[in-house]
């Protein structure tokens, strides 16, 4: 991905009247059109992590609507897709039927949904600051999409403390067992935000997450949009915003040696100062099992003692049993058989 010749982040209150004007602007102040042409093809990646929307979660259905009315009538085509939820927790086709995406496209001529777990897919080997990585990802992305508008959430993550354009790009990644390939994550995310040509990046604002990110958590009304053209500017923006520790985010800093963008504030142009936005403090937290989950971005090996050897059922057991029945989770097994037997 070639930097920007010039980082812009757009950044503005919104509710529901004016959504549309607002991405409108913030399309307008990044320069659209000299990004996309009116011939290109673009992927919409909404940030899609549960089977129905849940406020600071998962992307609004109100911004995904927004963007894609203001979107499509600029471009030859439009896609808008997810992957299987991780551990094979839900299915794409009921969070993309849930969040009304099927309802969205069809309120214009030249626009699909994909379930991305489902098409044809290649494994692409890169470097990546020095590191050698590989990734899955379904070859529509690869090579017939033109641009890609991660529209994500604010979020903080308990694990990469907050998750926004870049880190959204993993559910690009088709294989609901994504959970083994964690190891590497912030070099395979860049690598990633390259492959798909991360080149817009639209925040949703009507609810931001904090505390134990990315599926758990309390919702906050911030009523903010956020329309950048530079993947490390946007994410270093929302930080800054959310008063999160960006250093902590090392998939920023990965992604900004391999020439994806500008974290420096002073080098990136905004249509206000941003000092003039105030939001709340956000507080990402870990609990005791978060520890265990950090061996996963470690080893393969124990991703795969844990999730997906006969030792799997034990370990969820265990994990259930200190967990509110409410939040308890299961094996892929377990999920495959009780969510996608109708598949």
């Amino acid at each position: 991905m070639t930097k920007p010749h010039r980082s812009k982040v757009y950044v503005n209150d919104i509710d529901e009247n004016s959504a549309l004007q607002e991405i409108q602007n913030g399309l307008r102040f990044i320069q659209f059109r000299d990004i996309v042409g009116k011939d290109a093809s673009v992927f919409i990646k909404p940030n899609l992590t549960a089977d129905s929307h849940a406020p600071g979660i998962t992307t609004t259905p109100l911004m995904i609507r927004a963007v894609v009315k203001v979107v499509a009538p600029l471009v030859s085509k439009v896609i808008i897709g997810e992957s299987d939820g991780g551990n094979y927790s839900f299915s794409a086709d009921a969070s993309l039927k849930n969040h009304q995406i099927y309802d969205i496209a069809e309120e214009c001529e030249n626009v699909d949904v994909v379930n991305l777990s489902n098409l044809p897919r290649k494994r692409i080997t890169g470097t990546v600051c020095g590191k050698r990585v590989w990734v899955d990802l379904p070859k529509l992305l690869v090579e017939d999409i033109d641009c890609t508008i991660s529209l994500a959430v604010f979020k903080t993550h308990a694990m990469t403390h907050g998750s926004f354009s870049i880190k959204n790009l993993w559910g690009c990644y088709p294989d609901p067992m994504r959970l083994l390939f964690h190891k590497n994550l912030d070099y395979k995310l860049a690598l990633i935000s390259k492959l798909v040509k991360n080149k817009i990046q639209i925040l949703d604002g009507f609810w931001a997450l904090d505390g134990h990110g990315p599926m758990e958590g309390t919702p906050v009304s911030i009523n903010k949009v956020l329309v950048a053209n530079d993947p490390v500017a946007a994410d270093s923006t929302a930080a800054h915003l959310m008063k999160l520790d960006a250093g902590k985010i090392t998939h920023l800093r990965v992604a900004e040696e391999f020439g994806l963008g500008r974290s420096d504030m002073s080098a990136i142009e905004f249509n206000k100062a941003i000092s003039s936005e105030e939001l709340p403090k956000f507080l990402p937290y870990k609990i005791r099992l978060d520890y265990l989950s950090v061996l996963f971005f470690k080893s393969e090996l124990i991703s795969k003692a844990v999730l997906s050897s006969p030792l799997t059922p034990l370990v969820y057991k265990l994990v259930n049993s200190r967990r509110p029945e409410n939040q308890r989770t299961y094996w892929a097994d377990y999920n495959k058989r009780s969510v996608f037997h109708n598949k």
